[in-house]
C-alpha cells in the first residue's frame, strides 16, 4: 500500500486526472439526511436513484443515488469536505470515462446479488467498510464484473481515502491520508 497525504484540492485534482474523465458519486440517503433536497438544489451534471421504479417518499429519502459531479460545484466541495467528517460512510466515488447512464446501470447491476440458492438480494455495495472486507476476497471473474465499467473506486473518509482499481488484472488499493 502506498500512503500519501492529500489536501482536498489535491484529492479533487486526483479524481479528475483522466483525459475525458468523469466522477460519479454513489451517495446513501440512509446516511445523509435530506440528501434528495440537496441533490435537487445542487449543481451536478445529473443524478438518478439506484433503485428501479417509483418509490414512496419515505423510501426515496432513504435510497442511494448516483450523481455525476462537476469539479468546482458546491455539491462536490461539500461531499469531498464536510460530508466526509459529518457523514462518514456516505458512499463512494467512481472515476471513469463513462457517462451517467452507463454508470447508473452498472451500479444498479452491482446492487443485486444472488445467493447460492439462487435468490436475489439487494446489496449496498457502496458501503466502504463492506468493500474493504469483500473486495480482496473476490475471485478474478467477480473482480472483472465489479470493475467492468473500467472505473476506479474511491472510498472517502474523514482522515483516509482508499482508492481501489484493477491494475494489470489484479486488485490494487492505495490508502491516502487526508490533510486539511
Amino acid at each position: 500500500m502506498n500512503a500519501a497525504a492529500l489536501a482536498t484540492a489535491q484529492i479533487r485534482s486526483a479524481l479528475w486526472d483522466r483525459p475525458d474523465g468523469r466522477v460519479h458519486a454513489v451517495v446513501d440517503g440512509g446516511v445523509i439526511p435530506g440528501l434528495l433536497e440537496r441533490l435537487q438544489a445542487g449543481q451536478s451534471v445529473g443524478w438518478d436513484c439506484l433503485q428501479r421504479g417509483a418509490l414512496k417518499p419515505e423510501a426515496a429519502a432513504q435510497a442511494a443515488y448516483i450523481v455525476e459531479l462537476q469539479p468546482e460545484a458546491d455539491l462536490t466541495g461539500w461531499l469531498l469536505g464536510e460530508a466526509c467528517t459529518a457523514f462518514e460512510g456516505w458512499g463512494v466515488l467512481m472515476t471513469s470515462n463513462r457517462p451517467l447512464l452507463a454508470m447508473r446501470e452498472h451500479s444498479r447491476d452491482l446492487a443485486e446479488v444472488r445467493t447460492p440458492e439462487g435468490r436475489r438480494r439487494p446489496w449496498r455495495w457502496w458501503d466502504p467498510e463492506l468493500l474493504a472486507l469483500l473486495l480482496p476476497g473476490l475471485a478474478p471473474s467477480q473482480l472483472d464484473a465489479f470493475f467492468a465499467a473500467g472505473q476506479q473506486l474511491v472510498c472517502p473518509g474523514a482522515r483516509r481515502w482508499t482508492w481501489w482499481q484493477r491494475l494489470d488484472g489484479v486488485l490494487d488499493s492505495q490508502v491516502r491520508e487526508r490533510v486539511n
